[in-house]
């Protein structure tokens, strides 16, 4: 069963290594396995992993918490087609998003890192280290 986590874990870290850095949300068709499975697998690994080895815990921890990211392909089009709506610095400045694409995209999104919060909380707990360590989890 290990051995089967295993793989899992090194076919989700290949789709990882691909990604762009700064997408904030990707297609859950893009993942090698059902999203369950990798959970799983990570969670298995994380209450399994020698307690020292603080390196991989946190690149396990960091890869469960991105996995949130992973949504239907049509909320992932969303966000995508919401983000070219949204202006940065508009935003920035503390004004809504007007187009009703741009407040979709922002639904999506807040929806993510609601999940990304919650699984952060779980891996914390599966790795038996306390939740005021995650901060720096995510550097």
């Amino acid at each position: 069963m290990l051995a089967v986590a295993g793989k899992i874990l090194r076919d989700y870290g290949r789709v990882l290594g691909e990604i762009e850095p700064g997408c904030a949300a990707l297609p859950r068709s893009a993942l090698p396995h059902p999203r369950g499975a990798i959970q799983e697998a990570t969670l298995r690994a994380l209450a399994m992993l020698d307690p020292t080895d603080d390196a991989l815990r946190d690149a396990l921890i960091r890869g469960f918490v991105f996995l949130a990211q992973f949504v239907d392909d049509a909320d992932a089009e969303r966000v995508a087609d919401g983000q070219a709506q949204m202006d940065a610095m508009a935003l920035e400045a503390g004004a809504e998003p007007q187009s009703p694409r741009a407040q979709e995209a922002l639904r999506v999104v807040n929806r993510i890192k609601v999940e990304m919060e919650q699984a952060l909380i779980q891996a914390c707990q599966a790795a038996k280290i306390p939740l005021s360590r995650a901060p720096s989890l995510l550097r």
